[in-house]
C-alpha cells in the first residue's frame, strides 16, 4: 500500500496553508437502476434536493447547508446531453447550497 505525504507546512492543503485540505470523493454508477453517485468524504445522513439547472440531486449536510455529494438518474441520458466529446464531464457545485430548499 503505498500514500502520498501531506504536503509541506505554508502550502495548500497543508498544515498552516490557505486553502483545507483535499476531500476525498468516491464514485460509484448503479448500471441496474442507471445512477451515478459521487459523495465527497465518507457517507453521512443528508438531504437530497433537485437541481433543475444541472439536472441532478444534490446531497446536504442535515445542519449546515453543506454540498456532501450528488446523484445523476437516469444517468445514460444526462451524459449524452452534458458529456464533453471526450466523454468526461465536471460537474460545478458550491461548497455550501445557497439556493431555497423545497419543504420536507
Amino acid at each position: 500500500m503505498s500514500t502520498t505525504p501531506p504536503p509541506p507546512a505554508g502550502t495548500p492543503g497543508g498544515p498552516g496553508g490557505d486553502e483545507p485540505p483535499p476531500v476525498e470523493t468516491f464514485t460509484q454508477y448503479d448500471k441496474e437502476r442507471d445512477a451515478y453517485h459521487c459523495s465527497y468524504g465518507p457517507l453521512a445522513p443528508a438531504r437530497t434536493i433537485w437541481d433543475p439547472e444541472r439536472e441532478i440531486q444534490v446531497r446536504l449536510d442535515l445542519t449546515s447547508r453543506r454540498v456532501v455529494g450528488f446523484s445523476i438518474p437516469d444517468f445514460t441520458a444526462w451524459h449524452q446531453k452534458h458529456a464533453s466529446e471526450d466523454g468526461g464531464f465536471e460537474m460545478d457545485l458550491p461548497a455550501f447550497w445557497e439556493g431555497d430548499l423545497p419543504e420536507a
